[in-house]
């Protein structure tokens, strides 16, 4: 129970009280409540900042949670390492079930879901992570890492019966991407081939709300293209630009990564907040 507390007590002293978010990493559907950025809790690799409060308010982060240092190391340490399901505890108090499952075959194979879903208020100065999804696009060296997911506000609830309903039907849900290498000179491409994964609603019990499908990028010059569907969205006039941005203008945006454009993610970012999709993939 000592060391429990003496962690707690080394995360308030270090912990700080707001956010400083970096756009150039990524991109948020509601920057009200979720900002990418490079962290300043639990490491400093890049991750996300949540509100600070509840009941949730806009425009109220606390700091940018580093993904490895901080939800994924704390799955892993509590699974072992492997697939399953269990509870993080932070100075004997229950505050996340969590989840993680790795795609086994075929398109976007070694993507690795890691889930929560809170049950408690977080250690002073920590976010209130409601519900969290943070998926990790496989076979990129740590200085490449990219990630996307989705989030949604705690309601409150403190009940620690398996449930894995992560809130995703809130009209904040929100969906992101955010990754430590953006490409800021696009190479040419040709036809080259990005096996994708969507997310859109994740259940982690079930799988449902993982979508998966093959997306084409050509580029060369100043200026090139991305084709191709996932769960219905087609990609058809979206463009992509020489600092390795690209939107179809509307509804997709998003960032290719790597020196090499060995990855891309971004987001579907509709009319409302139910189809809103985030996703990511590498070259085949």
């Amino acid at each position: 129970m000592k060391k429990l507390l003496l962690v707690s007590a080394i995360a308030l002293a270090t912990s700080p009280a707001f956010a400083i978010p970096d756009a150039t990493k990524g991109g948020s559907s509601n920057t009200a409540y979720v900002q990418v950025g490079t962290g300043d809790i639990l490491g400093a690799g890049v991750g996300i900042a949540m509100p600070a409060n509840h009941p949730t308010m806009p425009n109220d982060p606390a700091g940018v949670v580093s993904f490895e240092g901080g939800p994924i190391d704390k799955t892993n340490l509590v699974l072992g390492g492997g697939d399953g399901n269990s509870y993080i505890a932070i100075a004997g108090t229950i505050i996340s079930e969590t989840w993680k499952h790795t795609i086994a075959s075929g398109v976007g194979a070694d993507t690795e879901i890691y889930a929560y879903r809170q049950v408690n208020d977080p250690v002073s100065g920590y976010p209130h992570f409601g519900g969290e999804v943070i998926a990790k696009v496989p076979g990129l060296a740590a200085s490449n890492a990219v990630y996307f997911g989705e989030w949604a506000p705690w309601d409150g609830s403190t009940g620690t019966a398996h449930d894995p309903d992560l809130g995703m039907n809130s009209s904040l849900r929100t969906v992101y991407y955010v990754g430590e290498n953006p490409t800021t000179s696009m190479p040419n491409l040709t036809n080259v081939a990005y096996d994708v994964v969507g997310i859109q609603k994740y259940n982690p019990d079930t799988q449902a709300g993982v979508y998966t499908g093959t997306l084409t990028a050509n580029f060369s010059g100043t200026s090139g293209s991305i084709t191709g569907t996932l769960n219905g969205v087609n990609f058809s006039g979206t463009s992509i630009d020489a600092d390795g941005s690209f939107s179809n203008s509307s509804t997709i945006s998003g960032k290719f990564y790597g020196n090499s454009a060995e990855a891309l993610a971004g987001m579907y970012d509709t009319t409302g907040v139910a189809n809103d999709m985030a996703f990511g993939g590498a070259q085949q």
